[in-house]
């Protein structure tokens, strides 16, 4: 299956400035340089306090070690040759947790080789080295792999979290960089960001999605993080740039309560259960005849499907139905769920004109 298969309508002048957005001037990022011995850094893996993806029980968070031997066996011999390496981008979050922001294929290749997990292969220059393993080379050459020192930049959690996002993004430059809710994976971990992951996986979204399993570049995670943006905040706590404001809830949401994160799971199966009560599956938050989702469709009748009772969803559904079809009808409504639908005045029209049409059945 194809990944990067639209699911959501692409958004006309989604890059356009809003001219509702007030400039975030009161930014700042504090960072702090170490130079850290390879025996540090592996060590500070193996205790959790630098966290990678693959040593890690929350699975998802970061990019998968797509390095293979030849290249984490160029990296060893280039420490060896005292080649100079890359620095290591670190961001340090609430909890003094390590997150990596650049590095991480660096880290692991290194974390592999130092508990014996693959045997160097390739070398040209260290050409007599092939086929050993850490344990298996000069005790010289394990101290020097051992005490050699890597640049890591440490981007501190007295940082602004909108410039720190915003560094993510300047430092994001693999072949396949990843998405924004991809960056919030790795940069806003818990409990919040696990209950969406639990839901992507329900047998009705995938559904209403048309696919088989999550999607891998966690666009859907993005749609319900949205979902739960607009529940908490509400129309009048919407800003922009929506990155942030979608940031700004990833973040709370880090700490919310076993019961909180429970309220917010009903709030979302009532949304989905109430929304396919009007709409089949694959005609859920879409136009009609569109195969692919609307995002701002679906902020409006998730939204309101996620305020009123199922008895109250199976009355009002013919009323409800004629009115979403006089407001598709409308050609004030097709252009503000069309284009420029980030930005602050528009969004807030666009709610108003939904409540004015359908607010009233209930």
């Amino acid at each position: 299956m194809n990944d990067e298969k639209p699911i959501f309508e692409p958004e006309l002048d989604s890059d356009a400035p809003d001219p509702d957005e007030v400039p975030i001037r009161d930014r700042r990022v504090v960072t702090q340089p170490y130079d850290l011995a390879v025996d540090s850094l592996v060590e500070q893996i193996k205790g959790g306090t630098i966290f990678l993806r693959p040593l890690s029980e929350r699975p998802s968070f970061q990019r998968r070690y797509v390095w293979t031997d030849v290249l984490a066996s160029r990296l060893i011999e280039s420490i060896l040759l005292n080649v100079p390496i890359p620095p290591c981008y670190l961001s340090q979050n609430d909890d003094f947790e390590l997150d990596v922001i650049d590095g991480q294929q660096r880290l692991f290749s290194l974390y592999r080789y130092l508990n014996n997990q693959f045997s160097l292969t390739a070398l040209e220059v260290l050409a007599e080295l092939n086929g050993k393993r850490f344990f298996e080379i000069e005790h010289k050459l394990q101290r020097q792999i051992r005490t050699h020192t890597l640049r890591c930049v440490l981007i501190t959690n007295e940082s602004h979290p909108e410039i720190k996002f915003d560094i993510f993004e300047r430092l994001n430059t693999n072949t396949a960089p990843l998405n924004a809710q991809e960056l919030r994976n790795c940069i806003y971990r818990g409990a919040l960001n696990s209950l969406i992951k639990e839901l992507v996986e329900d047998k009705k979204w995938l559904e209403v999605l048309g696919k088989k399993e999550a999607d891998r570049r966690m666009r859907d995670e993005e749609l319900i993080l949205r979902f739960f943006a607009f529940h908490i905040s509400g129309i009048d706590g919407y800003r922009t740039p929506q990155k942030h404001w979608l940031n700004a809830v990833a973040k709370e949401g880090r700490g919310y309560s076993p019961n909180r994160i429970s309220d917010l799971r009903d709030v979302w199966n009532k949304a989905i259960s109430n929304s396919l009560i009007w709409f089949e599956p694959r005609a859920c938050f879409r136009r009609e005849g569109s195969r692919v989702i609307n995002r701002a469709l679906f902020d409006l009748v998730s939204s309101f499907a996620s305020q009123i009772s199922t008895a109250d969803a199976e009355r009002i559904k013919p009323q409800f139905l004629v009115r979403f079809n006089q407001l598709l009808d409308n050609g004030n409504f097709q252009d503000l769920i069309s284009r420029s639908v980030d930005h602050t005045s528009r969004t807030k029209r666009r709610f108003e004109m939904w409540e004015d049409a359908i607010g009233g059945l209930v």
